[in-house]
């Protein structure tokens, strides 16, 4: 039974919506969250429809999974206020967490949800490069005769709609990798894929993120090292020079990296230096993490300039995770990481993309991204063998 066509329509747009943070209502709640709850709603009456629940094997994997990651919040978020590292009626960043975990609760209950999931994300990419052509056409014409504060940053950096531009760097990080898979199955030509990379690439330099710059650039350097060696058949000791030469660089960069952390804690006093602060908000999200080491301190962000608990973003995932919901929450986000590894391990789109996530949530905290969380099941679920049976504990509604 197919699913009511809307659904991946709304979907879709509303994902790429969520970064327009410009436009909320209340709290956390702007179009793209209120778009993912209609979404919901007709899901919901679509279930209804159908009168049963589907169930396959990996589907039931990941409910248990997102339950369980529910279950932590909700612990953690307890132990927070009864410490007073969270106020218990704080919902921002709980709510951010809890609205694709429950949408896709949702999704993954449809008879014929990779079909859906596969819709959603070509109406993502179609929506999102509407919406970066028209961020282009203010840049390079309206810009000239016009200027609008609203798109900027502090008056300097282009932000669009999205209140951070780091918000909008997330949208253009991954779109494109998705494009250039899309041209591999000819699901786009060639030139509207080149004309589509150009435009983003374009967008990306005016918001001036160097996370999103240095994500690029090392997995433009992977693919291509890839695709090169999936071309050309080398001899076995020409594979290995090339091995070490790639190696060697990598090798490169690490220290670089070390010398990078090593001028960074030189610079500590100097409080005016971003990269300064932003060790220090690493510091204090650790210290944030050593409290509660478990299960966390409560879905609110726990670093701070001053000490740990004054609310501010550790500017790095894995350390926000960890200070929020602690040693289990890592657990669950890892072993979905892990799944969508194993699933994507074929394909080199897919991997780019986990790739350029991981690189990118060492600089921004991006487990409140809504786009982070779909990527992750469409690697996880899509490409399944899908065998649907009605569920043996709700197989009616109503």
């Amino acid at each position: 039974m197919n699913s009511n066509k809307l659904i991946p329509i709304l979907l879709g747009i509303a994902l790429s919506s969520t970064t327009f943070t410009k436009i909320r209502f209340i709290g956390p709640i702007g179009i793209g969250e209120l778009l993912l709850l209609l979404t919901a709603i007709f899901i919901i009456i679509q279930l209804t429809y159908n009168q049963k629940l589907y169930i396959c094997e990996k589907s039931v994997k990941l409910v248990f999974l997102l339950y369980s990651f529910i279950l932590l919040a909700f612990i953690s978020n307890l132990f927070g206020a009864f410490n007073g590292t969270i106020e218990i009626i704080n919902f921002r960043d709980t709510v951010a967490l809890l609205i694709p975990i429950a949408l896709i609760l949702l999704v993954v209950h449809l008879p014929d949800y990779q079909n859906v999931l596969k819709k959603t994300a070509y109406h993502f990419y179609f929506f999102s490069h509407a919406y970066i052509y028209f961020c282009l056409i203010y840049l390079l014409v309206i810009h000239n005769f016009l200027y609008i504060d609203f798109f900027f940053y502090y008056s300097t950096r282009f932000s669009g709609l999205s209140l951070n531009p780091n918000q909008l760097a997330l949208l253009t990080l991954i779109l494109p990798i998705i494009t250039l898979y899309l041209m591999s199955k000819k699901r786009i030509s060639k030139y509207l894929g080149i004309l589509n990379i150009v435009a983003v690439v374009w967008i990306g330099i005016k918001i001036e993120s160097d996370a999103l710059l240095l994500t690029w650039t090392l997995s433009l350097f992977i693919y291509s090292y890839v695709i090169f060696f999936k071309r050309l058949k080398f001899e076995k000791h020409v594979k290995v020079i090339v091995n070490i030469f790639v190696l060697s660089f990598l090798v490169s960069m690490l220290k670089i990296a070390l010398d990078f952390f090593k001028s960074v804690s030189n610079s500590f006093d100097e409080v005016s230096n971003q990269s300064s602060i932003r060790y220090v908000l690493w510091e204090n999200g650790l210290k944030a993490f050593t409290k509660s080491p478990l299960i966390g301190n409560g879905t609110k962000s726990q670093s701070g300039i001053s000490s740990p608990f004054e609310g501010d973003e550790a500017h790095n995932t894995l350390i926000d995770l960890i200070s929020m919901l602690g040693l289990f929450g890592l657990l669950v986000i890892l072993l979905l990481f892990l799944w969508a590894i194993v699933n994507s391990r074929k394909n080199i789109y897919c991997l780019i993309l986990l790739l350029q996530l991981l690189i990118f949530s060492n600089f921004h905290n991006v487990i409140r991204q809504p786009i982070i969380w779909f990527v992750l099941f469409i690697l996880l679920l899509i490409d399944h063998q899908q065998k649907t049976t009605p569920s043996k504990i709700v197989n009616k509604i109503g």
